[in-house]
């Protein structure tokens, strides 16, 4: 199974990690449709990233009432069966990391799916804070 880390000590803020998953998410940038979150901490240069981290057993698929959250068996990722989803948010709310997402325009939940086993994300980081591993 793939998932990947974010270091944050490398992480310069420059948020390309981020417009890169809006663009492929939602054709533009619009950051509200990004799976990757970046909090900038100006001052001391600290970045903490929400992120979606693939859990073994994740509280977003426990909470899903129509059991529409499934393991791609290609990329290893959590996906959402958008045919099965009822769009309750219930996913959203049980997840501990904050990592499933609510997009307005759309009224569904979102997460991460690992670009199909190739994180664009960690392919747009220039200073390597995104690293993808098998685990």
């Amino acid at each position: 199974m793939a998932r990947f880390t974010v270091r944050s000590d490398l992480c310069t803020g420059c948020m390309n990690c981020r417009t890169v998953c809006s663009l492929l998410r939602s054709g533009k940038h619009d950051i509200s449709a990004s799976a990757i979150r970046v909090n900038l901490d100006l001052f001391s240069g600290k970045h903490s990233h929400i992120f979606c981290r693939q859990c073994e057993n994740p509280e977003c698929r426990k909470a899903c009432p129509v059991n529409a959250i499934y393991k791609d068996l290609h990329s290893g990722a959590w996906k959402i069966n958008y045919d099965l989803c009822t769009n309750c948010g219930a996913c959203v709310e049980a997840c501990p990391f904050g990592a499933m997402f609510w997009h307005e325009s759309d009224k569904s939940p979102f997460k991460c799916d690992l670009c199909g086993g190739t994180p664009a994300c960690a392919e747009a980081c220039r200073f390597n804070a995104i690293i993808l591993e098998e685990t």
